[in-house]
């Protein structure tokens, strides 16, 4: 934020532009009141606070898994409460919203929340689009749960060296780097 003030992410810095990319979407694309994306947003922060109460949001703690990865999955479980899903296929939606972001790493380029968090913000909304439809083509069973993803992508960001979380030394940033050299 440029003015100093306050800014408020969902759920990060670094994953600002999913939630409020596909609620405002939504909003204006398909009419759904005011009411409906409240509820929305608070059936995502339900699935953000799981992530963060057990395991972590961070890029420097779990790499962009944890940021964009968990706001995909936010959006997703937002986005199939809008269209109806059953709890079980809301639940599926952020599964797999978050299970297709296992592994990524946090590498800005320069330190900067810019290359390549905005682009991995807008294919993670379409990822979120794409999981509320897969979702809504099923009857919501699937076989690893929501639970179980998070628990790896705890697993997954503890085991990422620590170049890949939020230092700009390893991935893209390094590489940038070099480039420049």
């Amino acid at each position: 934020n440029a003015s100093g003030g306050k800014i408020v992410t969902a759920p990060t810095c670094g994953s600002y532009g999913v939630l409020p990319a596909i609620l405002s979407y939504l909003e204006e694309s398909r009419d759904f009141s005011e009411t409906r994306i409240l509820r929305a947003l608070a059936t995502a922060g339900l699935f953000g606070n799981v992530v963060k109460q057990n395991a972590s949001i961070s890029g420097a703690e779990v790499g962009c898994q944890g940021e964009v990865g968990v706001a995909c999955s936010m959006a997703a479980a937002a986005a199939s409460q809008l269209f109806g899903g059953s709890p079980a296929q809301i639940e599926y939606a952020a599964e797999m919203g978050l299970e297709h972001h296992l592994g990524m790493t946090c590498d800005p380029v320069c330190g900067l929340v810019q290359v390549p968090c905005i682009e991995r913000n807008a294919y993670a909304a379409a990822r979120a689009l794409d999981a509320n439809l897969y979702s809504s083509f099923t009857d919501g069973i699937h076989l690893v749960s929501f639970d179980r993803v998070v628990e790896v992508m705890k697993q997954t960001g503890h085991d990422l060296p620590s170049l890949y979380k939020e230092t700009g030394e390893g991935g893209l940033a390094r590489d940038y780097k070099r480039m420049k050299n």
